[in-house]
Formats: C-alpha cells, structure tokens, sequence
C-alpha cells in the first residue's frame, strides 16, 4: 500500500476515501507488527498531508485506543465507515410503555450499526437511558437509524466526551455500574445481583473496556461462553444482558 503523491491525487475522490479506509483497517489489523505498523502509519499520514486533513495527534506515537480515537471520527466524516453487519427486521407492537431502571454505557464503540442495533435492543427492553461516550456515533448516523429501525426516536440518550464523564453521572444518581467484559476476576452475569438501578457499561468491538474505566466500575461480569472465539458481538453482548436484568427482575411483559 504504497503511493506516490502524484498517483494518490490522481484517483478521484471516492477511491481516495477508500484507500483511507483500507490504510485505517491495515493499521488496526497489523498493530502488534510495529515495522508494518509504522510503515502503514506513515503512508496514511502521507494521504491525509495530500488532502489537507489535519492530523490532531502524533501517529507514529500513538497507541491503539489514541490512534483510533483519531481514526474512527474520520472515517464517518470520509463517509466510509466500517461495516459490522446489518440485521434483518421483523416489527411487532406492545403496549407496555413503563421504563425500566437500566442504562447502557457505550464506551468508544467503533461501529454505527452496532450503535443502531443498541438502541433497537434497548427500546424493546424499555431501557431508560443510553449513555453515548467518546467516538461511539449519536442517532444523528444514518447507519445507527439503519440498525436502530426507528427505535432511537423511543430511547432517551447523551452523549458524553469520556466514559469517566457518563460513569461519574450515573454514580451520581445512585445508579450501580456493572462492566461487561472478560477477565480473570469477571463474574457469571446469571450469578450477579443486579440492583436497581443499574448500568450494564459495554465496550470497543476489538479492544474491549480498558482497565482504568473497568476500575469505575462497581462489578465486572461476563457471559460463559464455551466456543474458541470467546467473545460476543456488541449488540449481542447487550441483547443477553439486557435479558438477564428482567429475567432478575421479574419484569412482566404486555401482551
């Protein structure tokens, strides 16, 4: 992936935006090769020199979760973001309307249509409130409406700048939070008491919460999985959660 400066202004806009895209995901891909990493790195820094696009942050410096806090709000602005999947619809009315004391923290999701198949969960959970945090997309992106299928005209949500932020309100407001992620101290999430109200706090698709904000965190669960991937999508992380809480809670649905 190597260009030279006339042959990378030569392409029509698209395919610039696509190479850009391709150099974003090369680098996410390759980050453990540090001299694959660094080469990638300058070449996409050469492309956005090429373009005029300011560069906010020290890329060959930079770590993971620095690089794609960069990287992901540029590539919704390029207007060729990642693609995570996309779920098919089947639409069906209740007529419960009562609220449910649970929030959803997204920390730093990378991928609108996971975003959009949040809210989608959270509206047929009646799920108070999501807490958008960092580079994690708002109802405003047309691939979260894509996912959300309407759904995100129901949910109340905000957004907040860092997840600490989102933690340290809902803290706040006596909610107790409860991280979603893998590690050697996680708890069976069927074996966690869930008081009321609570937050179940989801992280970034590929690297997860990171340890400062799992600190944040009053319990850290985790769903028992039996298979070699050991992890979940994001949405489908949320969906079984949200169902454990009301199976806890004993909500009763109207028919």
């Amino acid at each position: 992936m190597k260009y030279s400066e006339k042959k990378f202004k030569s392409f029509e806009l698209e395919k610039q935006q696509k190479i850009l895209k391709e150099f974003i995901n090369a680098i996410h891909n390759e980050w453990d090769d540090n001299e694959l990493r660094l080469e990638l790195l300058q070449e996409f820094e050469n492309c956005l020199n090429w373009l005029n696009i300011p560069i906010s942050i020290n890329l060959q410096k930079s770590s993971i979760r620095e690089f794609l806090e960069f990287a992901v709000p540029l590539e919704r602005r390029l207007g060729q973001e990642l693609t995570d999947m996309e779920i098919l619809q089947q639409d069906g009315l209740r007529t419960t309307t009562q609220m449910q004391p649970l929030y959803l923290i997204l920390d730093n999701l990378r991928s609108s249509f996971n975003v959009g198949s949040i809210f989608r969960t959270a509206e047929c959970f009646r799920v108070k409130e999501i807490l958008l945090c960092g580079y994690t997309a708002t109802p405003d992106n047309d691939k979260v409406q894509k996912t959300a299928m309407r759904t995100t005209e129901f949910v109340k949500w905000q957004h907040f700048e860092k997840s600490e932020e989102a933690i340290e309100f809902l803290k706040s407001i006596g909610v107790t939070i409860f991280a979603l992620e893998t590690t050697t101290k996680s708890k069976d999430i069927s074996e966690v008491v869930f008081a009321k109200p609570a937050a179940l706090l989801l992280g970034n698709e590929a690297l997860g919460i990171s340890k400062e904000i799992l600190e944040l965190a009053d319990e850290v669960v985790s769903i028992p999985l039996a298979g070699w991937k050991n992890s979940l999508n994001v949405g489908v992380t949320a969906a079984i959660a949200c169902y454990e809480v009301m199976k806890q809670w004993k909500v009763k649905w109207s028919p």
